[in-house]
């Protein structure tokens, strides 16, 4: 079922995200947020562009929260890198049989253009690479470069006018952002220059565990006990793993059969976990000898006879990567 973005309780947590990156990243998006905002919307397009933090949308007083909502669908869960600025939102929403709704559209970022067509399209494709021209609106879709999102789906929504005029605005914000970023190969303004520490050296060493899931391409995965939404279950899982009252929980990646719960915990003194039908095992966060995958035992190893098992949130595309954020979040300010 298809339906404009109706106004349901939903969060914006975008200040935070931004909050976690460098300095010099947070100016960056607020440079290139102010030029994608000048960017004019003719008026078949309004209902359907979404922009970070906005206030005076035309037809939603939600907007912000809808522009986060994709921020977390269409980029945090398949993240080509972390830290990415998201600029500017296009689509619609889909809803199952539940009632659960899912950003379909277009997300621009400083780097990645995100595509998703539930159920048809996922693509992800470097912003330098995407041809302004390539954006067009045909009967049934607007294309982008080689991905397309469906339009008869939602036929309804868009007037005569809407699928063209959508086309011709997206065409114009890469038109903008092409202009306005390196070229590939070049540091971007608030990125080190190569050979200069960055995100992993000194910046994630002065980071908080907070900052570093926040900004990392695996942080809708993550509960933190700063999102008030995640805090019930912390504490439920705490409470199960009788994890002591007197240890504040960090962050928590977690998930659960019905077998029971699995994953890790990091509190401020030790990092736990457990695995199905297992008991939870314990090394203070001193004790962590590193972080290394098992390949025999499918799991990762952070000290002599503690396993951190494998979650639906690691694949084979991302465990090198998770290694590298869980040493950061051992060794990260608390």
């Amino acid at each position: 079922m298809l339906g404009r973005l109706a106004t349901v309780a939903i969060s914006n947590d975008l200040p935070a995200y931004l909050a976690s990156l460098a300095p010099g990243r947070r100016l960056e998006f607020d440079r290139l947020s102010a030029l994608v905002s000048a960017v004019p919307v003719a008026p078949g397009a309004e209902s359907f562009v979404f922009l970070p933090n906005q206030l005076g949308h035309p037809m939603f007083d939600d907007a912000a929260e809808v522009f986060w909502k994709a921020v977390e669908q269409m980029y945090l869960k398949s993240a080509l890198s972390d830290g990415e600025l998201p600029l500017v939102y296009w689509g619609f929403h889909s809803y199952d049989l539940l009632a659960r709704r899912s950003s379909n559209g277009v997300l621009v970022t400083d780097r990645t253009v995100y595509v998703v067509d539930i159920g048809a399209t996922d693509a992800r494709m470097p912003l330098a690479g995407v041809d302004p021209a390539s954006v067009r609106a045909t009967d049934d879709t607007l294309e982008v470069a080689d991905a397309a999102v469906g339009l008869a789906q939602a036929r309804r929504l868009f007037g005569e006018t809407g699928a063209v005029d959508s086309a011709a605005y997206l065409r114009d914000v890469f038109a903008t952002l092409r202009s306005a970023i390196p070229t590939p190969g070049e540091p971007a303004p608030g990125e080190p220059a190569p050979g200069q520490p960055g995100v992993g050296d000194e910046a994630a060493a002065s980071a908080t565990i907070d900052e570093l899931v926040r900004a990392s391409r695996l942080s809708a995965d993550f509960l933190l006990p700063s999102r008030p939404k995640d805090a019930k279950k912390i504490a439920k899982l705490a409470a199960k793993w009788q994890i002591p009252e007197t240890e504040s929980v960090r962050v928590v990646l977690s998930s659960a059969t019905l077998a029971g719960s699995y994953g890790l915990v990091i509190t401020e003194e030790a990092l736990y976990s457990r695995d199905l039908m297992e008991p939870l095992d314990r090394t203070p966060l001193g004790g962590v000898e590193g972080v290394e995958w098992v390949p025999e035992k499918k799991a990762f190893r952070v000290a002599e006879g503690h396993l951190v098992p494998v979650l639906p949130a690691i694949t084979d595309d991302n465990r090198d990567y998770f290694v590298g954020l869980l040493r950061s979040l051992v060794a990260a300010r608390l």
